[in-house]
């Protein structure tokens, strides 16, 4: 483009209210030039508050792909440390499993009962309980009595949520006990009642020999890890 129309470009932009860089940006001139190119044209007062209001604006021109960059850039290194995190437990030993099992117990599983039992509403993490039962103690399926604890508000949703655990854990509906409901009345709706399943209570049956020795594991645990040198891993 010869550098006359390139002056009438720069000023028909101008005229409609855009900025001087990016004017010069669009036609690949310095802004000087076509700060000089357009100096006799006077903006009007709404045109100078829009160019006012993009320099404030952090979704306008540069400011966006800078923005849109560092959101890439964030979700990458979320992507990159979650599967170092991964790789980093890799496969778990059965000496490994026994050990998280304990420190899961310690966290979530009764104490104060006479029978070892544990509850959560996590199902990936009734599974590792679960599963921790039956590798590092041989425990069998016929072994648990569930329980579904449900706000009342899903009392109609109870055969539904059963049958969730039921299906998730294994355990025939025939080992599950009445449900409990909790009385309070939530003031706010439920975001996603769909993905409602309330709180699964596992006891496991003739257990009070078997949660006294989970205690001494606890204290072991307590004990044994106390001492161990501060560090990090990776």
């Amino acid at each position: 483009m010869a550098k006359t129309e390139l002056r009438t470009e720069a000023r028909k932009w101008r005229s409609i209210g855009e900025s001087i860089k990016v004017i010069a940006k669009k036609l690949h001139v310095s802004p000087s030039t076509v700060s000089f190119w357009c100096k006799d044209i006077k903006l009007s007062l709404p045109q100078i508050k829009e160019l006012e209001r993009r320099a404030h604006d952090p979704n306008y021109g540069k400011r966006l792909e800078n923005s849109l960059r560092q959101q890439r850039a964030r979700i990458e290194k979320t992507k990159r440390l979650f599967n170092e995190g991964v790789t980093q437990v890799g496969r778990l030993t059965e000496r490994e499993l026994f050990i998280a099992g304990i420190a899961l117990y310690w966290a979530e599983g009764f104490k104060s009962d006479s029978l070892a039992g544990f509850c959560n509403t996590d199902p990936d993490m009734v599974k590792f309980f679960l599963s921790w039962l039956k590798k590092c103690f041989g425990y069998k399926n016929d072994d648990f009595r569930l329980r579904v604890g449900l706000n009342e508000s899903f009392q109609e949703n109870a055969k539904q949520i059963e049958n969730f655990w039921a299906n998730l854990t294994g355990i025939s509906k025939n080992q599950f006990q009445k449900p409990f409901y909790q009385k309070v009345k939530w003031k706010k709706e439920y975001e996603h009642p769909e993905n409602y399943h309330g709180v699964l209570r596992i006891r496991i049956k003739k257990s009070t020999d078997f949660l006294r020795k989970i205690k001494g594991y606890i204290e072991g645990f307590r004990l044994n890890s106390a001492g161990l040198p501060a560090g990090r891993q990776g």
